[in-house]
């Protein structure tokens, strides 16, 4: 009896140690352990990029000397070809690519070179290529296609099919559609697509006005004296097929008109021209 009462005094008196001791001890440990892993973990980091940094290095100085001994052995530009070009000019492509003759071929970086030649107004999209034997670097260029002039502050911006402004020194070769307010650019895609299925309508409109509210004043045949037709701010397309079938049976177009109002669905509103 007495022993089993002192092993369960034993066994008590263990209870605190095997409770909290232990506890302890792994705490140190693992504290201890992780302590370690980072100064491990940061040493190796450390060592990583002193070697890669001294691996670039390397390779720069490589790189170095392979331009400098290629240079040397026939790999100088010879010329520049540029195909697809019409409203982008050669100083501004010149101040773009920033090359001599006999410059290194390898050492063109065809990537930065690119992006530097799509930022021009013009340029929508730019092909580079190198040619070796004879070293030419070919350039193709894919210009922007101009559907309308946009207006504003009494000067003239070509704008392209995709609503963009190109904000340079235009001379238009012919007539453009003149686009006109606040948000025109951008809304010209919808117009354009919407208008152009009636050819012999479409090639009447001379002018575009946008208003604030969303919707557009389409002016006909003259800019001063045609026919300015009011078109919806919602249900474009309606609209238009709406003043088709109009003229296609009671000749609008033909008669001495000033307005054409199509804001409203169920009702129609024309001016007539003072004599």
């Amino acid at each position: 009896m007495k022993f089993y009462k002192m092993l369960f005094k034993r066994q008590q008196s263990l209870k605190p140690q095997n409770r909290f001791e232990p506890e302890n001890e792994t705490f140190k440990h693992l504290t201890a352990n992780i302590f370690l892993l980072l100064f491990i973990t940061c040493s190796i980091a450390t060592g990583i990029t002193i070697r890669d940094s001294l691996i670039a290095k390397q390779i720069e100085q490589f790189k170095e000397q392979l331009f400098e001994y290629t240079s040397a052995h026939g790999f100088g530009i010879q010329d520049i070809i540029v195909q697809g070009r019409d409203k982008t000019t050669l100083e501004a492509l010149h101040q773009k690519i920033k090359l001599n003759r006999n410059d290194n071929i390898l050492k063109v970086d065809l990537k930065n070179l690119k992006t530097e030649i799509e930022n021009l107004p013009w340029v929508e999209k730019a092909e580079l290529k190198r040619l070796y034997f004879p070293n030419i670097l070919q350039i193709s260029l894919k210009e922007k296609n101009i559907i309308a002039l946009y207006q504003q502050q009494g000067k003239f911006y070509p704008v392209d099919i995709y609503g963009n402004v190109i904000y340079t020194e235009y001379v238009p070769n012919r007539p453009f559609l003149i686009i006109v307010g606040k948000g025109a650019p951008q809304n010209l895609f919808e117009l354009i697509k919407t208008t152009s299925s009636t050819p012999e309508l479409f090639s009447r409109i001379k002018a575009a006005v946008f208003h604030p509210s969303g919707r557009w004043d389409l002016i006909f045949d003259d800019l001063e004296k045609g026919i300015t037709v009011k078109m919806p701010e919602e249900n474009f397309a309606q609209a238009w097929q709406k003043l088709i079938k109009i003229n296609n049976k009671h000749g609008i177009f033909k008669r001495k008109l000033t307005f054409i109002d199509l804001r409203y669905a169920d009702k129609v509103t024309y001016t007539i021209a003072d004599k």
